[in-house]
């Protein structure tokens, strides 16, 4: 193993349009912050990606002392000897206009702003690329890797720091999960390794349970791209970190997909919120396994969403189950 089949770190989403609503974020006050780092750190989390939302984060005042999230963050983390990502920010329109200027724009403006204000801060150790993606082909691929490295380009030259990507997968051949095309296992590793070598991306973070995140797809389904993943890594130069998501849709199908949501149905949708659940902790208790094999380090989605245990009694039997599961590893 490369690293305790632990999780590390977590991503904490900024903004309105996140998963769970984030609007609690900014109405706890100092206290009730400081509580939720002290869960974080008895968890294990000693990094926080900040992400999905920046834009907003940085223009709205919080119910702590200056009103500026992320000051508070960063200066608790240096206290507590965590550190942060800083997502670069996200072009409004960019997967519907695909104009490669305005996001540059955008973006770097984005970069500067974070550093005059924030780079300061040791905790600041590095920088998550918000623009997601799956696959993509011909010329809009062409436009990821322009995009991908030319933001990278900007963060390494503004302060050196390394930048992030948590990409996705789709596992699902029949094309009725969501709007995305199939993809074998072998394209994306020579997707990923002709980007990875052109932007000079030094972490990827591969989100493991694949796109939609649908509780039925198995080691079969999602193993041979990881695998492919991680060999496009190796083949650049790239550091490889874990995404063990920690929450899914509990379905036993695709066809149970289709028929309770409709062919095609965003997972996402609001709709279908309310039916996520933690992932049970015996097959996290695997995929965690797996992923150490392969990965420097490992963090998670679905923390805040489902292990928090101020979200409730849920959250806190999540909480606790992992408790005992990280002593045991500790211990053993």
């Amino acid at each position: 193993m490369l690293c305790l089949p632990l999780i590390n770190g977590v991503m904490l989403s900024m903004g309105p349009h996140s998963f769970a609503d984030s609007e609690y974020l900014y109405t706890m006050n100092a206290a009730q912050w400081r509580r939720e780092l002290d869960d974080m750190q008895r968890f294990g989390i000693q990094w926080l990606g900040c992400w999905s939302g920046m834009e907003d984060c940085l223009t709205r005042t919080a119910a702590i002392p200056d009103g500026d999230l992320l000051l508070f963050l960063l200066r608790e983390a240096e206290q507590r000897k965590m550190t942060l990502s800083l997502s670069v920010g996200f072009c409004p329109g960019w997967w519907q206009e695909w104009d490669l200027p305005k996001a540059i724009d955008f973006t770097g403006r984005r970069i500067e702003e974070i550093y005059r204000r924030y780079g300061r801060f040791n905790a600041f150790n590095s920088w998550y690329l918000d623009y997601e993606i799956y696959l993509r082909w011909g010329h809009e691929a062409e436009q990821m890797a322009e995009l991908y490295r030319q933001i990278t380009a900007r963060c390494h030259e503004i302060n050196g720091l390394p930048v992030i990507v948590s990409p996705f997968f789709q596992p699902d051949t029949s094309g009725r999960c969501g709007v995305f095309r199939y993809g074998e296992p072998e394209e994306y590793y020579h997707f990923w390794h002709k980007i990875l070598n052109y932007s000079k991306i030094d972490i990827l973070s591969l989100q493991d349970n694949g796109g939609q995140h649908l509780g039925c797809f198995g080691d079969a389904d999602r193993l041979p791209f990881i695998g492919e993943i991680v060999r496009a890594c190796r083949g650049s130069n790239t550091h490889y970190w874990g995404n063990v998501e920690t929450g899914e849709l509990p379905v036993s199908s695709v066809d149970d997909f289709v028929r309770r949501y409709g062919a095609g149905a965003d997972v996402n949708d609001r709709r279908i919120r309310p039916d996520w659940r933690a992932v049970p902790i015996s097959r996290l208790e695997k995929k965690l396994n797996q992923s150490a094999f392969d990965a420097e380090n490992i963090m998670t989605w679905g923390y805040m969403e489902f292990f928090r245990p101020s979200g409730g009694e849920l959250n806190r039997k999540n909480y606790e189950h992992y408790l005992n599961y990280r002593e045991r590893i500790l211990n053993s």
